[in-house]
């Protein structure tokens, strides 16, 4: 799998990220191989958030956006 092409392989991997975060530790991460796969999901993740979630605009208060309008 190179891209996350939907919304299902996205949720299923997001599941995977948070069960490996219960194994890879700080202590462990150079030594299992489950580090690796940590960091191919999380990059994967990254990527698909990026083009569908872009970031929101910064928080406002409401009376900032009064004062402006």
């Amino acid at each position: 799998m190179k891209t996350i092409t939907n919304e299902k392989e996205y949720n299923a991997i997001v599941k995977r990220i948070n069960e490996l975060l219960e194994i890879v530790t700080d202590e462990n991460y150079n030594t299992i191989p489950q580090a690796i796969e940590l960091d191919f999901l999380s990059d994967l993740v990254e990527e698909y958030e990026c083009k569908f979630y872009p970031e929101p605009l910064p928080y406002q208060q409401p009376i900032e956006l009064v004062e402006y309008a």
